[in-house]
């Protein structure tokens, strides 16, 4: 499941990945991601939510890829991923991450400690 919403008071985007996603998931994702930066102003923080994700097939990097550059257009000031336990997920999402332009994630273990990467 992909799931991307905007947090307007903070000029965040929260994208939050659970379970297997595939690339069924992807299809409405990018109109998600679309209608969350009509609501922001670049550029956004961005809040990864891996905590609950279980595997990532290497046939949707490309979905990621496209999310990322369309991120990345917009513009993006700080990443953080929210990794909790999910160590193979995230070293999947940094691998993807280096290819992209000002997308290195700070890696939190909790909600607590994103808040303090933030600095809110």
């Amino acid at each position: 499941m992909v799931r991307i919403s905007p947090d307007v008071g903070r000029n965040r985007i929260n994208i939050e990945l659970r379970g297997v996603v595939t690339n069924a998931d992807f299809a409405s994702a990018d109109e998600q991601l679309t209608s969350a930066l009509s609501r922001l102003r670049a550029p956004v923080d961005v809040l990864s939510d891996i905590r609950e994700l279980e595997a990532v097939d290497d046939d949707v990097l490309e979905g990621f890829r496209v999310l990322g550059g369309k991120l990345g257009t917009f513009g993006v000031r700080k990443v953080v991923r929210v990794v909790g336990k999910s160590a193979k997920a995230a070293v999947h999402m940094e691998r993807l991450s280096r290819g992209l332009k000002n997308h290195a994630a700070h890696l939190a273990f909790s909600m607590e400690e994103v808040e303090a990467v933030f600095g809110k």
